[in-house]
């Protein structure tokens, strides 16, 4: 049990250096790549990606599952079972991976049919190539889940965040390898291949030799993979939501507006993704043991308690980002991008601000997974992505990627806003109104330190990135110090006091 804590501990804190370092790693990289590569071909990459992200669907939502019966196979010692799950769905993926190929083929011809109103002849044919090549990549990627998936399952979080690491730093540096040797946007998909090719064994010897887990290929029994199947069903439909919400927008925009219109949305799009890793590396982790809180039928009271206590850490974290980005949001997209993505800033605020609300609720999604309760969840989300797509289709060719984001935010504030709130409240059984009482409770700062910066703002253009970081700096300085002073419980002070009591007293030790 000790072993495991440390892990949980050293997962949380590795999420915490990997998210630092993919935030800073775009930073210093971005700028470069869009100034190497062009906004309509940077647009093309992202729209390339976003149509090969489609063929994700086909994992049908076993990845949570994997996780899930490995997860309790491992629990009550039957480790037979648990060979039996890996084995079965290493299988399943490899199969799936030869009908990706397949349909990527089919994309790939295809593109000009389905493009040829919002690109160009020449990106056309590039898109094509992209494709292909992605295509591969997400083939190669679909065994190697599976070996993920078993490694999270055994709660290996430092691992798994070392990984992620490397990942984090090798991408970006492989991708300016190309983009400095002339390949631009293909030479980057390639060297996304070529990363995929070095984890697959990576993967399997950790499995095989560290945790001693081997594939069993056998067929599971029917009762077995019919509650398999009603498991993932809904986790499949959650995937689709992610799809028509995030890369539909997308293809849409390059449909009907252009490469470049693709380009600004996804720049916006960027800090969605930064806030939502903010967010998700907490709940991610603890999944594993939600499922296991769970399974041991928790209270109420025990579910409403971790609901809030996360809760109110996530919304410390991400208050800040948001009302940060709000204040210097615009004047940060000019330094770092240039005036030509200054929509982005639109873009990002009309969907970070809606955003809000599941990210500091996501810890009742890994609950209603774990009660297999997530069916009504999904089939609201898809209800409601499928009405933002129609309406995003409709919008887009007057208000374009701006339009695209505030279908998206509407739709957020409606469906996980509104009615998951309902049904945590009324089915899973959690205390939403004592939930929101803590969530506003700790909202007095952050929502006068927006009002006050974006008055301050106003009146301040800054000129170099130097004045820039002392105005984030002393804005991060009075949050921490207001919400230290004023809105924190007991618990987090500690979070916060902790780590730098312990710096403390090493120094006087090194000292003395």
């Amino acid at each position: 049990m000790k072993k495991q804590i440390n892990q949980l501990r050293a997962g949380v804190v590795l999420s915490y250096i990997n998210l630092a370092l993919s935030s800073l790693i775009p930073f210093f990289y971005t700028p470069v790549m869009l100034r190497m590569l062009g906004e309509a071909e940077y647009g093309l990459y992202s729209l390339s990606s976003s149509v090969i992200n489609y063929l994700s669907l086909l994992t049908f939502g076993f990845g949570s599952t994997i996780v899930r019966y490995i997860t309790i196979f491992r629990a009550s010692n039957e480790k037979e079972k648990e060979e039996k799950v890996f084995g079965f769905f290493l299988a399943l993926y490899c199969g799936i991976a030869i009908i990706v190929i397949i349909c990527g083929l089919a994309i790939a011809n295809n593109v000009d049919s389905i493009f040829h109103k919002g690109l160009l002849p020449e990106e056309i044919k590039k898109m094509y190539i992209l494709i292909l090549i992605m295509t591969f990549n997400s083939a190669l990627s679909f065994p190697i889940s599976v070996f993920s998936s078993v490694i999270m399952s055994h709660e290996k979080y430092i691992f798994r965040r070392l990984v992620d690491m490397f990942l984090t730093i090798i991408a970006p540096i492989g991708n300016l390898v190309a983009l400095y040797l002339g390949y631009a946007s293909v030479g980057m998909a390639v060297s996304s291949t070529i990363i995929q090719f070095i984890m697959l064994p990576v993967n399997v010897i950790y499995c095989l030799k560290v945790l001693k887990i081997r594939p069993k290929l056998s067929i599971l029994p029917k009762a077995m993979i019919k509650e398999m199947l009603g498991f993932s069903i809904f986790v499949f439909i959650g995937t689709i939501v992610d799809m028509l919400f995030w890369s539909t927008d997308k293809v849409i925009l390059g449909m009907m507006a252009s490469s470049t219109a693709v380009a600004i949305y996804n720049i916006g799009g960027t800090f969605n993704g930064m806030v939502t890793s903010l967010s998700t590396s907490i709940s991610g982790v603890l999944t594993p043991r939600i499922t296991t809180i769970v399974a041991q039928d928790a209270e109420k009271e025990e579910l409403t308690e971790l609901f809030i206590r996360v809760g109110r850490i996530q919304y410390l974290v991400v208050a800040l980002v948001i009302s940060g980005f709000s204040v210097f949001g615009q004047d940060f997209l000019t330094l770092w991008a240039g005036n030509k993505f200054e929509n982005s800033y639109w873009i990002a605020v009309l969907t970070l601000f809606p955003l809000c609300i599941p990210l500091i609720q996501n810890t009742g999604v890994s609950i209603v997974v774990a009660q297999n309760r997530h069916q009504f969840r999904s089939i609201v989300y898809l209800i409601i992505a499928i009405i933002n797509v129609i309406s995003t289709y409709y919008v887009v060719p007057y208000l374009g990627g701006i339009g695209a984001a505030l279908c998206s935010g509407i739709s957020y504030v409606v469906g996980q806003g509104i009615i998951m709130n309902v049904y945590y409240y009324k089915i899973t059984g959690i205390d939403i109104p004592l939930f929101w009482k803590n969530i506003f409770s700790m909202s007095k700062v952050p929502v006068l330190m927006l009002i006050i910066g974006i008055v301050i703002n106003h009146y301040i253009d800054f000129i170099s990135w130097f004045s820039f970081f002392i105005a984030v700096v002393i804005y991060i300085m009075c949050y921490v110090i207001f919400m230290y002073r004023f809105e924190m419980n007991d618990y987090e002070r500690n979070i916060l006091k902790a780590p730098i009591s312990k710096i403390i007293i090493k120094l006087r030790r090194k000292r003395s």
